[in-house]
């Protein structure tokens, strides 16, 4: 087994443990951010464990994505709304 492997295995269960554990607190519900939130949970193991076989300079860019998602998601405290703010047109 890779590095690359048990880096993105264990960047996908902290993307979902985040996720999991994510409370509102009175926080208006929005249907779209939790489409988006449920796409992530759903996403990452799949892409974790059943990746398709690439090169192994993608394998690494994967794993680096998934760990600034990660950080990101610990750092807005799981909400998926903060990550999407900045995409959104003023």
């Amino acid at each position: 087994m890779s590095i690359t492997y048990i880096i993105t295995i264990t960047a996908a269960l902290v993307i979902v443990a985040r996720l999991i554990t994510y409370r509102r607190q009175g926080g208006r519900y929005r249907p779209g951010v939790s489409f988006a939130a449920w796409l992530i949970i759903v996403a990452m193991p799949v892409a974790a464990v059943y990746g398709p076989p690439v090169p192994e300079l993608a394998r690494w860019l994967i794993a680096a994505a998934m760990v600034v998602l990660a950080i990101a998601l610990i750092r807005t405290g799981g909400n998926v709304a903060h990550l999407i703010r900045p995409l959104r047109r003023q």
